[in-house]
């Protein structure tokens, strides 16, 4: 993903939710990047929900799988 472009978050959910759009997302071509709060790995727990992040360039192209995607 290019780094000059601004990154915006586009979904909170589970993993395997975020895994799934992400796969959807990159159908159409549209880079997408998961993130999800490791620091809480060192005590054992696993982040309930993982954050979806685009490209804000991508937004409109985005804009009807995610809206599919969360119906």
């Amino acid at each position: 993903m290019k780094q000059s472009n601004r990154l915006i978050k586009v979904f909170v959910g589970t993993e395997s939710s975020a895994m799934l759009l992400k796969s959807r997302l990159e159908e159409g071509g549209i880079e997408s990047l998961i993130k999800n709060d490791s620091s809480l790995a060192y005590m054992g727990n696993v982040p309930a929900v993982v954050d979806l992040y685009i490209a804000e360039s991508d937004l409109n192209k985005a804009a009807p799988v995610i809206d599919e995607f969360t119906k």
